[in-house]
């Protein structure tokens, strides 16, 4: 009896074993290390009980590593060590030492088919059968640039800027603080100039504004043809320093977006000054065509003075609100009044705009709208995640727990938006992921599973897309 039980649990321990190493072999062959999050799932999907104890089932096999929630190869070959009742006459065999391959996989090299975009685990792990992305290119006319330079060396004409290099694309931001040096963000990067900074540097600088900055929580001007933005930084009530946010209109990138947004609600979200302001005003111009498209423009930053417009959003019909927490009452008021196909807005800020959103989007009207932030991040913003469908806690069952958590993250209700699309700079440029069927994915982004995306980024005067399968960790 107890030679049944032993005989019984060392079979397990093999089944085990051989099913970790065929999971390790189709993830790790090429790329050497993936979220544990995947490899957690993709265990369980096998029928492999991962609740508290992935960690140890990962560092039992003498072959992988687990390190901040990553899992890696810590050798180029996958030495399969199973239990067996007579270990001492057998002892582990070494499976034949398998290359890495030099062809480029994506991290998640799963096979899998496809199912209203959910994604579906086969129990077949052979390295043939890995997912591998679809990546296709074709020619476009390069995107170009427009920036009023001259607007900027105006109001900075008694500082030395000549350090500055006001055509360099990656410049964003510019900061002048009182008794600081004069600095500027470059490629994401602060870089700190000589040019010291007096209280009279910054006077010089609000004088030749065309406004006076406003006292109102907007706090900001917009100047020049291409829509520079300058912001004050308050100190006990008195100006300390300027905030210039260095504007450009961008021609030329609606081929990112064709295919993808026609007919849908989309929303785009990033990073503060990461494009989406200027993604939104292409969005404008192109749907405006055959559309009566209202846009909420309460900063100013779209298209500048009602004057601009035309050259900016087309024949788009602007909206700002005299106050701005008054966005959503701007929202209502297009609804009712102006017979809009589409409104766009361009920064939805309170839960109360959302709720506007939501009830807007029953209408079958289209909704274009930006947000700061990453998708991941936006999923747990409790004051706007509802744009996503929301996010609850649940208690669930063993069988759904996450990596030994009952208590999960799920939706709550319909998302606004059919499209989102997640927007980040890349040493290449800008680099726009598509996720559709926000519904599904959103689901499945929350239970850690991975979802089909599609990349696209403009390279020169090429244009590369890419689908594959992207895990967003929103649940590690």
């Amino acid at each position: 009896m107890l030679g049944s039980s032993s005989s019984s649990a060392s079979a397990a321990q093999q089944r085990q074993a051989t099913i970790v190493l065929g999971v390790a072999r189709a993830l790790l062959k090429t790329t050497g290390v993936i979220e544990a999050g995947i490899f957690g799932f993709a265990l369980r999907e096998k029928g492999i009980d991962t609740t508290q104890k992935l960690k140890s089932i990962i560092e039992s096999t003498g072959y992988l590593r687990f390190d901040d929630n990553k899992v890696y190869l810590t050798r180029p070959s996958f030495t399969r060590a199973l239990p067996s009742s007579t270990a001492a006459n057998n002892p582990p065999r070494p499976v034949a030492a398998q290359p890495l391959q030099s062809n480029p996989v994506p991290n998640l090299s799963l096979r899998t088919v496809e199912s209203h975009y959910s994604t579906v685990v086969t129990d077949d792990y052979d390295d043939d059968d890995a997912f591998e992305p679809t990546t296709t290119t074709r020619r476009i006319e390069p995107v170009s640039f427009e920036c009023d330079t001259e607007a900027i060396r105006y109001i900075l004409e008694d500082l030395d800027i000549n350090d500055l290099d006001l055509e360099n694309l990656g410049l964003t931001d510019i900061f002048i603080d009182v008794g600081g040096t004069l600095s500027a963000k470059i490629n994401s990067k602060t870089v700190q100039l000589r040019q010291r900074i007096e209280l009279s540097d910054v006077e010089t600088i609000m004088a030749r504004l065309p406004r006076a900055i406003p006292t109102d929580k907007q706090n900001r001007v917009i100047f020049g043809e291409t829509l520079h933005r300058l912001a004050a930084v308050m100190y006990d009530g008195e100006i300390s320093g300027l905030t210039i946010r260095v504007g450009r209109k961008a021609s030329g990138l609606l081929p990112l977006f064709e295919g993808l947004v026609e007919g849908k609600n989309v929303l785009l979200c990033g990073a503060p000054n990461v494009g989406k302001t200027t993604s939104l005003r292409d969005l404008c111009s192109y749907l405006s065509m055959d559309s009566c498209l209202c846009l909420i423009d309460t900063s100013g930053e779209v298209c500048g003075d009602s004057q601009m417009k035309t050259q900016f959003v087309g024949t788009t019909r602007v909206f700002r609100p005299e106050d701005p927490d008054k966005q959503y009452a701007a929202l209502v008021d297009c609804v009712r009044n102006h017979s809009p196909d589409i409104i766009a807005i361009d920064e939805l800020n309170t839960k109360q705009e959302v709720e506007v959103c939501q009830t807007i989007a029953l209408r079958s009207i289209q909704m274009l709208a930006c947000i700061h932030g990453n998708i991941e991040d936006l999923l747990y913003n409790s004051k706007l995640n509802k744009v996503l469908g929301g996010s609850t806690e649940t208690l669930v069952s063993d069988m759904k727990a996450i990596d030994g958590r009952k208590v999960v993250h799920q939706r709550s209700t319909r998302p606004v938006f059919d499209v989102v699309i997640n927007i980040k700079r890349v040493p290449e440029g800008l680099e726009y992921t598509f996720i559709d069927d926000v519904s599904n994915n959103v689901r499945d982004m929350l239970e850690g599973k991975p979802i089909q995306t599609v990349t696209r980024t403009i390279i020169g005067d090429e244009l590369r897309e890419t689908t594959q399968e992207t895990l967003f960790p929103c649940a590690l």
